[in-house]
């Protein structure tokens, strides 16, 4: 393979990932994620150092996968991680969800007065479940 259809790789693989970490980005703030739970936290002082560390597990999380190497840290990371990760996915999906007003919706649709606390659990449990079934495949 010649030098330039290297170096044209290079650029598009480059431009990919920029577009797709760009995409990510303007998503999280658009719904605001970090945000809300810095105000939550009443620790707002420190959404820089937030907006941050999101950056940087970002960037770190792409060189882990780009380059493969694994870290030798064991099973309580491991099980952090997983923690940490899941946390996330919940304050995103539940950030995302009030963004565009799902539950009010859904229990005006359906004429729902009560119960909307255990509609909520049950979609977390079913979300709990469906990654134990992936994770025991």
């Amino acid at each position: 393979m010649m030098w330039w259809q290297n170096a044209v790789y290079v650029i598009v693989g480059l431009c990919g990932g920029l577009l797709v970490a760009g995409g990510l980005f303007a998503f999280l703030a658009l719904v605001g994620v970090v945000t809300r739970l810095a105000a939550g936290t009443t620790t707002a002082k420190y959404i820089t150092f937030y907006e941050d560390m999101s950056l940087l597990g970002c960037v770190g999380g792409n060189l882990l996968f780009l380059y493969k190497f694994g870290l030798p840290l064991g099973n309580v990371f491991l099980g952090m991680y997983g923690i940490g990760s899941g946390v996330f996915t919940g304050c995103l999906a539940a950030a995302l969800a009030e963004v565009v007003n799902m539950f009010p919706v859904l229990s005006e649709r359906v004429n729902l007065k009560k119960g909307m606390t255990g509609i909520m659990l049950m979609f977390a449990i079913g979300k709990l479940i469906g990654s134990l079934f992936g994770l025991l495949r």
